[in-house]
């Protein structure tokens, strides 16, 4: 299989490049192939989607509504969602968003999965390629439950410090610990939250980190800690992340598409908006590349636990129309996805 292209990504920028697929593995070579290629586009590593929650996409989402109307636990319309909905369509569905992430290039999404551990087991039914973290349903510690769901899935993700008992948190991330196992958690989506507190969990990455200062971008670039943002989902209630502080302090940041009621599992439109924050000069152009292609599996991989992931190891070739490698962020065109 040859693919051959105007750019390929060679450490996180592109360049003029072919690659080469054969039952031995995948060569990368610069500079134009003689051969035809059977897909032209921008080749890059299996992308990595690393915050999805790819249970609801069903719920009907009314214009308008607040954060915590839609998502905060255990009474958001989410939350009430997955509660009532059957388990054959909540496996549907989730299965659905998986083979949509496949479409557009993404080799593995980190799921955080609500429904305790019963979450878990429909997740990895559904979605073979998931990295599972899930979220006990008990509202006090239950240790049993906890170890059940570290059973099944990966690690332990929660929601936001600021809707649970701190203490509660403490004890969660002490188990994911003791497992040997990934902990996440969301922090500063809505308002700001203690860094402190959420540092003193441990957590292998945070998620959003829209309202954080600074000082607290600072500590997660010193403390390597990456950040999975969601321009897409924190634009619908009117939230924009700090993209253009976080790449000048250094910090991690790597793309995920949130919940499926609201945004598609593909990375193209997140890294539009990054352009659309960030703007056109090519510092910015390509540290969205590298937040897109690189800082995903930079992510996965120092993960608990997570050593190596099988679906991540490929190529997915994005369209661009003929055009620069930026145009591959404005298709909507099925992605190719080549395995070795």
């Amino acid at each position: 299989m040859m693919i051959p292209d105007r750019s390929i990504l060679i450490d996180g920028r592109p360049v003029r490049g072919h690659a080469v697929i054969t039952d031995d593995g995948i060569e990368f070579s610069e500079g134009p192939s003689r051969d035809v290629p059977d897909v032209r586009g921008v080749i890059v590593p299996s992308l990595v989607d690393t915050h999805t929650h790819c249970a609801d996409a069903g719920v009907k989402v009314t214009p308008g509504m607040t954060l915590e109307e839609l998502v905060a636990p255990p009474d958001g319309l989410k939350h009430v969602y997955l509660r009532s909905t059957p388990r054959d369509v909540l496996v549907r569905d989730m299965a659905g968003f998986e083979s949509s992430a496949r479409s557009n290039g993404i080799g593995t999404f980190i799921d955080f999965r609500e429904g305790g551990a019963e979450g878990c087991r429909m997740a990895r039914e559904a979605c073979p390629s998931a990295v599972i973290l899930g979220r006990p349903l008990s509202q006090e510690f239950d240790p049993e439950e906890v170890e059940e769901i570290l059973s099944v899935a990966d690690g332990i993700a929660l929601s936001s410090i600021s809707d649970i008992d701190p203490a509660y948190a403490e004890r969660c991330a002490e188990a994911a610990h003791r497992a040997g196992k990934t902990f996440a958690i969301h922090c500063s989506e809505r308002v700001r939250e203690d860094l402190d507190l959420v540092l003193s969990l441990e957590p292998d990455f945070l998620v959003h980190m829209v309202e954080a200062t600074d000082p607290d971008l600072k500590r997660c670039a010193d403390l390597d800690i990456p950040v999975s943002v969601c321009p897409r989902s924190n634009r619908f209630f009117g939230k924009v992340p700090p993209l253009r502080r976080m790449m000048d302090l250094g910090v991690t940041v790597a793309m995920g598409t949130d919940n499926a009621m609201l945004c598609t599992p593909d990375l193209r439109p997140e890294a539009e908006l990054f352009r659309e924050v960030l703007g056109d000069d090519r510092e910015c152009l390509d540290w969205t590349w590298r937040c897109m292609c690189d800082f995903g599996r930079k992510l996965l991989y120092r993960t608990r636990g997570i050593i190596t992931h099988a679906y991540a190891d490929g190529l997915a070739v994005l369209p661009t129309e003929g055009g620069p490698p930026e145009n591959a962020w404005s298709s909507s065109d099925r992605v190719g996805t080549f395995r070795h």
